[in-house]
């Protein structure tokens, strides 16, 4: 039995490893891929310490500090939590891959998911030019044309990253207009191969093997085909609580921490995005995470 198990391989995850390996406590981090969304993020200007340098570069800083302490805990990337159960007064964890872990404690830090548009032809022409990740797939279109959906910063960060391949880059918006950083707008209305439609619905994605057009609703109410070579979807994150069912959550499914990142059931702490916490940046989450760690520290000293 671990003292503690991490659920999640982001920034929150990765905080909280580096706090509790140094206190020389047994631990395993779960995880389907080590550094979590910030592994999609183009360029990253706001991380104190790092002028600039993309989500990548980042995450392989986070793993370097991480494998600093790899003797002491336990790695089970490639792996996610189907389900997590109490055990008396310990918790197990049930995994894609059919694995079971138990552990004292547990820290949910599972980040957040994208959300889907939900209209015909999305998941149909996934991976065949519908696609989440601008930073993951954007090489693939190069000299194509692309739709990006959605209207704030992570539609045009992801839209600006596009412009470096694209032959033409289109950001769909059901709002009057973009929402997001005043800077990330100038960069937009600056670019010469990314234009915006307001005002404007996604109905359908077109294409039998792979993505040839998209059916958008105009601002007047008629429907207009356009041709498109891949769709990217920017519309918003929920968070990936689902294998856990009895901890409070908020209506959008987040799990609702205290100031000390303690949930409402003795022994699960919870931090990053996954949780009630509103502000979703990368430099909240690694707060969060070591003052989660923190929590979780104490407390297995005093109940020991």
């Amino acid at each position: 039995m671990f003292d503690v198990l991490i659920i999640g391989g982001g920034p929150a995850a990765l905080a909280a490893a580096v706090y509790i390996a140094r206190q020389k406590l047994s631990f395993a981090i779960i995880a389907p891929q080590i550094g979590g969304q910030v592994s999609w993020s183009s360029d990253v200007e706001n991380y104190l310490g790092f002028h600039l340098l993309d989500g990548v570069e980042l995450v392989k800083r986070f793993r370097a500090h991480l494998e600093d302490y790899k003797s002491n805990f336990a790695l089970k990337e490639g792996e996610s939590v189907s389900k997590l159960e109490k055990t008396g007064s310990s918790f197990r964890a049930e995994t894609s891959t059919g694995e079971s872990y138990e552990a004292k404690t547990v820290l949910i830090a599972t980040g957040s998911e994208h959300r889907a548009l939900d209209v015909p032809g999305e998941k149909k022409l996934y991976g065949r030019g519908v696609t989440y990740c601008a930073t993951c797939d954007g090489p693939l279109f190069r000299d194509k044309v692309v739709f990006v959906i959605g209207g704030g910063n992570s539609a045009m960060d992801a839209a600006l990253l596009l412009e470096k391949y694209a032959e033409r880059v289109t950001i769909i918006t059901v709002n009057k207009e973009l929402k997001g950083d005043e800077i990330m707008q100038k960069k937009i209305n600056a670019s010469s191969k990314v234009k915006v439609k307001a005002q404007t619905k996604v109905q359908e994605v077109l294409g039998e093997t792979k993505v040839t057009g998209i059916k958008l609703i105009a601002p007047d109410g008629s429907e207009r085909v356009e041709v498109a070579d891949g769709i990217l979807i920017e519309i918003g994150l929920v968070p990936a609580s689902q294998m856990v069912d009895f901890v409070a959550k908020d209506k959008r499914g987040q799990i609702i921490v205290s100031k000390t990142n303690a949930t409402n059931v003795e022994g699960i702490w919870a931090a990053g995005d996954v949780t009630d916490v509103t502000q979703k940046q990368i430099a909240v989450a690694v707060g969060e995470g070591s003052k989660a760690a923190l929590s979780i520290i104490q407390y297995l000293q005093t109940t020991a």
